[in-house]
């Protein structure tokens, strides 16, 4: 009877769509936390950097059913925007520039061009979604550990210049949990030991790693305070609606002795990291101190800034706790859920659906639904993480009635390499939005990394307001070039882009680790979802034209330049992996001509500074003015782009196709890879590749977190681009990578487990799918 009884209740849930219970999640309420007033000021400040002869009022009561609008006209030459929100006032003003100036402004370019007069407009935009939805939580690691707070107030304003109203804060967690941990007892030993540096601090906050990179200086911790205060602030001056920290259970080690009566779980290996390094435990969610310990976070991590009422806490975020069942799940949600209720009678939390998909077979259909259920309907918000290729809201009956955001997730660990499906977001969204029974409430965007592939994410952003797909993605993609390039002449490069990088449509794992970025082996696999010939059109359409001369002209030229020859460097490797049961003359030959290839890339890489190094590790270590403490940033941001982890757990996952790395360590590895296969063909020996690959770790790998970066050298841009086209274009002596993608079966529910492989295998025949269909009951 019980078991009839939650049924007949998930089928009222499903049925009843989202006539239920958003009350919580009204954007006309979380949005206005400040004055219309102050909201139309801090949003005409943004516009007058770009624009004065513009005016702004912001009024609540424009908002069409709990949906951001903005109204756009001219009058004498003045531009007049009307905006429910202050975010939304900043939007308005970016879609002027995108539409009737043919500007942009982007990650790392920006081409603003307003004519004098000023184009007419006279439209209404209303949202077609109460949210816009912003980051990842390992965003915070892969792209902004090293910002200052005027790096964070220029990506706010982008976002604002995006329509985003909802996106996680920059928040110094740490710096709440050393006050909480001392308050509980812990020693300040203790807690640098369990803290890990900058860089890893992302999964240190989801329990899966400590200590490794630390410890943190209370430099660290008082500047991220500092950031936090302003950066949330200019959220809520915005109507922006910051997402804040919720305990999820996980403690340091140390607990057990500082509490030796409560019960405490392990937590399974991560990503291969011994007991120095890994894991932490994981409060029995039964336990009082569970509750109190939530409650104390929770009031020190909003002090002085307030709240938006929205959370995220991720318990299981790629682990499993010991015992693991249902009813411990089950509890934890409960746990969680009651811990922010109390504290904030408006709670709601976030959810991203991350650990359902690593590892489905910890989580069976009804152990999901009994955690998504836990919860009260409408006081949790749930991220679909990677709708555009692993979309789970039809597995999981639309979440069982809680509301979801359909997002793109498209990075994985920031890394380069251009790829997208373009289509896949140009129809899925709309097609979700307008479903019967539909509990879809939001778009959002979902990166592990930042600043690269933004037409991508341009088009997605879009969705937020377009009433349906782009009727010609040809001429979306030509227009898109125009605006970033300030010319039209390279829209026949785009259609071919669109033909081949960003037509991906296939289940396999784009993780960015392509030949030139993996460890040396003779066992990669290369393949592609595109013919060369395509890749090789655009970039020849690109360069050859005598116009277009813009920062996002010159970046586009590099990146497709970079691309062509990463697919170079890896049919350079096929033939090397056969050439090697060759003459030695032969292979030596192979050899050389694959490192040449790697020379080119470091050389057109070197001539933008988008794709050098100082991005990421200069930055490390401005953030602080201590020899000691920079020294220890640098050797967190070259350990997570490299080795990623102490022994190398998850080396090359955070790979950055830079000159730097391309000059001081991918080629140098593959160099003295090769060197020992070469010596030992040479010998007649056999090759001990495991062997080879330790010598490649000690002389190149471990070497390079310490190795002194000189000036490289830098050619223009366009005649390099222009000398490699012609070099590389046409070879006839190598074959396209094979053609081997993983296609979607509509008729049956796929979940793909996130483990190591390179998606060779086709889905029939690869051990780690899982096909969960919607009849099978599973527990």
């Amino acid at each position: 009877m019980e078991v009839l009884y939650v049924f007949l209740i998930i089928v009222s849930i499903i049925s009843s769509g989202l006539s239920l219970n958003l009350d919580y999640l009204d954007p006309v309420k979380l949005q206005t936390k400040v004055s219309p007033q102050i909201q139309q000021d801090t949003a005409l400040s943004i516009i007058n950097k770009y624009l004065n002869n513009v005016q702004v009022e912001v009024n609540p009561i424009m908002f069409n059913d709990h949906k951001d609008v903005f109204a756009l006209r001219i009058s004498n030459n003045q531009l007049h925007i009307r905006a429910s929100t202050g975010v939304a006032a900043v939007w308005g003003f970016n879609y002027y520039l995108k539409k009737y100036c043919k500007s942009q402004i982007a990650w790392q370019v920006q081409r603003v061009f307003i004519p004098s007069p000023l184009p007419d407009v006279d439209e209404v935009v209303i949202a077609n979604d109460r949210f816009r939805y912003y980051q990842n939580v390992c965003t915070a690691s892969y792209s902004f550990v090293w910002w200052k707070t005027d790096d964070w107030r220029l990506h706010i304003e982008w976002m604002a210049l995006n329509g985003i109203n909802l996106a996680l804060a920059p928040v110094a967690q740490e710096a709440a949990w050393a006050r909480i941990y001392r308050q509980l007892g812990m020693s300040d030993d203790d807690i640098k030991d369990h803290f890990t540096g900058p860089a890893f601090l992302a999964w240190l906050r989801m329990g899966n790693v400590h200590g490794w990179g630390g410890p943190l200086p209370q430099s660290w911790h008082d500047q991220q305070r500092d950031i936090q205060d302003k950066i949330v602030d200019l959220m809520f001056k915005l109507g922006m609606i910051p997402v804040f920290p919720a305990f999820n259970g996980h403690v340091p080690r140390a607990f057990e002795s500082i509490f030796p009566n409560i019960t405490v779980y392990n937590v399974s290996t991560w990503n291969k990291f011994d007991a120095d390094y890994c894991c932490n435990l994981f409060i029995d969610p039964k336990e009082p101190v569970f509750k109190t310990i939530g409650k104390m976070f929770l009031r020190e991590i909003v002090a002085g800034t307030g709240t938006g009422n929205i959370y995220t806490a991720d318990p299981f975020n790629e682990v499993e706790v010991q015992p693991w069942s249902t009813s411990l799940v089950q509890e934890t949600a409960k746990s969680i859920f009651s811990t922010i209720s109390e504290v904030d009678k408006d709670a709601v939390w976030l959810l991203q659906n991350w650990m359902f998909v690593h590892n489905p077979m910890l989580w069976p259909l009804k152990r999901v639904r009994n955690f998504l259920t836990s919860v009260p309907n409408g006081r949790m918000l749930i991220l679909d993480l990677q709708s555009e290729q692993w979309p789970q809201f039809d597995l999981y009956e639309m979440y069982y009635g809680q509301p979801f955001i359909w997002c793109m997730l498209h990075n994985f660990g920031g890394t380069l390499g251009m790829f997208g499906n373009m289509r896949t977001i140009n129809e899925d969204v709309y097609k979700t939005r307008n479903r019967d029974n539909s509990t879809m409430i939001g778009i959002g965007l979902t990166p592990e990394g930042i600043n690269q592939n933004y037409v991508v994410y341009d088009l997605m952003l879009e969705s937020a307001w377009r009433t349906g797909p782009v009727e010609d993605l040809n001429k979306w993609v030509g227009d898109y070039a125009e605006r970033r390039y300030g010319c039209n002449k390279t829209a026949t490069a785009w259609k071919y882009l669109l033909k081949s990088v960003y037509n991906f449509s296939g289940l396999n794992r784009i993780r960015g680790k392509y030949v030139v970025t993996k460890r040396p082996s003779f066992r990669i696999r290369p393949w592609a979802w595109y013919k060369s010939s395509d890749l090789f059109d655009a970039l020849k359409g690109l360069i050859f034209n005598d116009i277009c001369n813009s920062p996002g002209f010159l970046h586009d030229v590099v990146d497709v330049t970079r691309q062509a020859l990463q697919y170079r460097i890896d049919q350079l490797y096929i033939n090397l992996s056969k050439d090697r049961f060759s003459n030695t003359l032969i292979f030596n030959y192979t050899i050389n001509r694959f490192l040449d290839a790697m020379t080119d890339m470091e050389n057109i890489l070197a001539t933008n500074d988008d794709f050098t190094s100082g991005q990421w590790i200069d930055l490390a270590r401005r953030m602080s003015t201590t020899e000691i403490d920079s020294y220890f940033y640098e050797l967190n941001a070259r350990n997570q782009i490299t080795l990623w982890g102490p022994k190398g757990e998850i080396t090359d996952y955070a790979c950055k196709q830079w000159a730097e790395l391309i000059h001081y360590y991918y080629k140098p590895r593959w160099a003295r890879f090769l060197e020992i296969a070469l010596d030992a063909k040479m010998k007649k020996e056999i090759f001990d590749e495991k062997r080879a690959q330790a010598v490649v770790r000690y002389t190149v790998e471990e070497k390079f977190l310490t190795t002194t970066f000189d000036i490289l050298p830098r050619d223009n841009t366009i005649s390099l681009a222009l000398n490699l086209y012609q070099k590389w274009a046409f070879v006839s002596d190598l074959d396209d990578l094979p053609l081997t993608v993983i296609k979607k079966t509509p008729e049956r529910r796929t979940t793909l487990a996130d483990t190591d492989i390179d998606g060779e295998e086709s889905i029939e025949t690869n051990p780690s799918v899982i096909m969960l269909h919607s009849t099978t009951p599973i527990d």
